[in-house]
């Protein structure tokens, strides 16, 4: 009997040592998975704004992590999308933007680089012109055609838009901090910065339209690990 049942447990417990490593494996497994699968599916990103705001900068940074050339050359026209892979934190994240002009001529090409990529996070970059000068509203400008696209029913071409074709989240990156952090200086909240201000109604119709909104204060060409940070924030918040 005693002999029956020390059979009898030894059994059991082997059953659960084996279940119990089976279930470990399939974690390590799954985890795994899931590391193969952000590495290799890209995440279609569309970074939009005004000529000369640091889009093209920004393509770079996520690319090369650091070395970003001096740009001096206006962008012509849209790009062809590019993969770049970003590493924070220990998380590994793969995602797709394409480079494409600031000018009023090729805003037309945002919506197409939307349409055709499939793009689910944009990422709208300003800088402190409009602070420098109320006379200059290059971005509000461009912002206000972003909005009224992306919240548009329809294509350009009066295909209606299906759930899937409107962006998860858009963020408003206020970029060029390193040259006018200072002088426009803000002890409150990111959230409350007077950079922001002129862009509030916009937010608010993308919010009404069911898309979040993430303001973020970052210098793209010296600060590469905020540059890292604000897109998985992006990734990991909305």
């Amino acid at each position: 009997m005693v002999l029956g049942w020390f059979t009898i447990r030894m059994v059991t417990y082997l059953w659960w040592l084996n279940v119990s490593v089976l279930a470990g494996f399939a974690i390590v497994i799954t985890e795994a998975a899931i590391a193969f699968y952000k590495r290799i599916h890209a995440i279609p990103f569309g970074i939009y704004g005004a000529t000369m705001v640091g889009k093209t900068t920004l393509n770079h940074q996520l690319r090369t992590r650091g070395e970003v050339p001096d740009i001096k050359k206006r962008t012509v026209g849209l790009h062809k999308g590019t993969r770049k892979t970003i590493k924070v934190e220990g998380e590994t994240h793969t995602l797709k933007s394409a480079d494409v002009g600031g000018e009023s001529f090729y805003w037309k090409e945002w919506i197409a680089d939307m349409k055709r990529r499939k793009v689910k996070y944009i990422i709208f970059m300003i800088d402190h012109r409009h602070l420098d000068s109320g006379a200059n509203l290059d971005h509000q400008l461009a912002w206000k055609f972003l909005v009224d696209a992306v919240c548009a029913n329809t294509w350009p071409n009066g295909k209606k838009k299906k759930e899937q074709d409107y962006p998860i989240a858009v963020g408003m990156w206020a970029n060029k901090y390193d040259i006018w952090g200072k002088k426009y200086s803000y002890d409150g909240e990111i959230q409350n910065h007077p950079i922001f201000e002129p862009f509030k109604y916009g937010m608010q119709r993308l919010n009404d339209k069911g898309i979040p909104t993430f303001k973020y204060i970052v210098s793209a060409k010296s600060q590469p690990e905020m540059v890292y940070l604000g897109v998985t924030t992006m990734l990991k918040d909305y």
